[in-house]
């Protein structure tokens, strides 16, 4: 999904400012086991391999890139750190070679990495920037913020840029604030492929490039916007590369920010993600090539929209439920099943709402018994808008007088009772077997009978109906088969 937007951690150590001749980079991957997790359908191990992608594909020739990854090689050691690529000219396809070849595996050692990397640099005496992107806490029993002022303390001569991708507890943030801080360095949070290579973007940036003065610029909006409604705002000012457009709490720091849009020349505006909670906002215009960044601040008033979502009160595990709802129909919304009191970002089968505002659809409720919610749920993860309880009670089926002969190869037909979810299904298996040694099937999301072919050859084995969800597949019901 869905996520469903929330790559490896990943840490990048970029040199100094690339007006200074011959300056180093070492981008180091956390390649911990924890990146495997999803974000909108997608592990945050390929999100990290294309951020780097879209990185050394602007790369500057005079800027050398080397290569460390941490977790990689063992599980459960915090010493797995190691420098892959030496600082030097970078090699695009052999660089990208390594980072795709890495494989997620073990530790966070977030603060060794660091230190390794500042070490690696410190030997050349060049000076440097360490750029981390991580997205979680550190578990190799070191604390960011003190390994942060110890290394400012001994005088090595590096800022290390921190960001942190996909950390929702806002204490791990504050650690990896305080590590980027503690060296003169930035935190930026992302939470989507986008908005890391946003972040990955301005970090390079700040590092290989020299600040320029600020600009004027100016931003246009209504002054009362419709929570999670896309907007179109008008701007003047410099339009350069990794300008953007985006929202921020009142009062925020200036790194801060929720929906945003490049800035591209041409027609000057953009349009925007409005925040989903209602409240009041600072609308920005930030530049990653200027100082101080924000070139340009408007204060908007959001309000809050409306949503509804109407089904059954109770249905049964993995049968299917219609829905119908109301709310805005941004691409970034989506309609579906979460567990009762879970977070915003909990889903189960889920749909995009239609673009008209109205929606009717079919899907499939949860395999696993219990109370849940239909929800309107705003910007991928970021409010609930509307909700209605719904009971999910648990699954029977029955084959109904299926036939106990069959010729080897021929068409059967099933009369069935039982959840009609859309990956459940009703075949064929091998006497004794599991739903892993099916052989003719046909889904459940049509109506009864069932049609499918006897298994080829001759034998004993048995006609199953399996209910398929989260939780894996389960046999509901079985029936013997004799094939001649």
């Amino acid at each position: 999904m869905l996520r469903r937007v929330r790559v490896f951690p990943l840490a990048l150590v970029l040199a100094t400012p690339a007006w200074a001749a011959n300056e180093q980079v070492m981008l180091v991957l956390d390649a911990s086991g924890s990146m495997w997790g999803q974000i909108e359908g997608r592990s945050k191990v390929e999100i990290a391999r294309d951020a780097v992608k879209d990185l050394v594909g602007d790369w500057k020739a005079d800027v050398d890139l080397g290569l460390v990854a941490y977790g990689h090689r063992r599980k459960g050691d915090c010493a797995d750190i190691e420098t892959l690529l030496p600082a030097a000219p970078l090699n695009a396809q052999a660089f990208l070679t390594k980072v795709n070849g890495l494989a997620a595996k073990g530790m966070t050692p977030l603060s060794q990495a660091v230190i390794h990397a500042a070490d690696a640099l410190k030997a050349s005496e060049r000076k440097a920037t360490v750029i981390l992107i991580s997205d979680g806490e550190e578990t190799c029993n070191l604390d960011p913020c003190t390994v942060g002022k110890e290394l400012e303390a001994r005088g090595v001569d590096f800022t290390a840029h921190v960001i942190g991708f996909d950390v929702p507890n806002p204490a791990h943030q504050a650690q990896l604030r305080c590590l980027a801080e503690n060296t003169g360095g930035r935190y930026l949070n992302a939470t989507d492929a986008a908005s890391l290579q946003k972040a990955l973007g301005e970090m390079a940036v700040e590092a290989t490039e020299q600040a320029l003065p600020a600009a004027p610029a100016a931003l246009n909006a209504p002054k009362t916007l419709i929570a999670a409604s896309e907007v179109e705002i008008g701007f003047s000012g410099p339009a350069e590369e990794r300008d953007w457009i985006g929202f921020a709490p009142v009062g925020s720091r200036d790194d801060a920010y929720l929906g945003w849009a490049w800035v591209k020349p041409g027609p000057h505006s953009v349009r925007v993600m409005v925040p989903g909670e209602p409240g009041r906002y600072e609308l920005r215009y930030v530049s990653a090539r200027r100082k101080p960044p924000v070139l340009a601040r408007l204060q908007v008033q959001v309000s809050a929209a409306e949503a509804s979502v109407v089904a059954a009160k109770a249905a049964m595990a993995g049968s299917r439920v219609e829905i119908r709802a109301r709310g805005p129909g941004e691409a970034r919304h989506w309609i579906g099943f979460a567990p009762k009191g879970s977070g915003p970002g909990e889903y189960r089968d889920w749909v995009r709402p239609d673009a008209s505002g109205t929606t009717t659809v079919t899907l499939t409720a949860p395999s696993v018994a219990g109370e849940y919610e239909v929800r309107y749920v705003l910007n991928e993860r970021e409010k609930v808008a509307a909700a209605q309880p719904i009971t999910v009670l648990p699954a029977k089926a029955r084959l109904l007088d299926p036939p106990r002969n069959a010729k080897a190869g021929a068409m059967m037909s099933i009369e069935w009772t039982g959840p009609n979810g859309h990956r459940n299904w009703i075949g064929s298996i091998r006497k004794g077997g599991s739903s892993a040694d099916y052989l003719g099937y046909a889904y459940t999301n049509t109506p009864s009978p069932a049609r499918f072919p006897a298994p080829d050859a001759p034998g004993d084995y048995e006609l199953v109906f399996v209910l398929a969800g989260e939780s894996g597949e389960q046999i509901l019901d079985r029936q013997p088969l004799r094939v001649e």
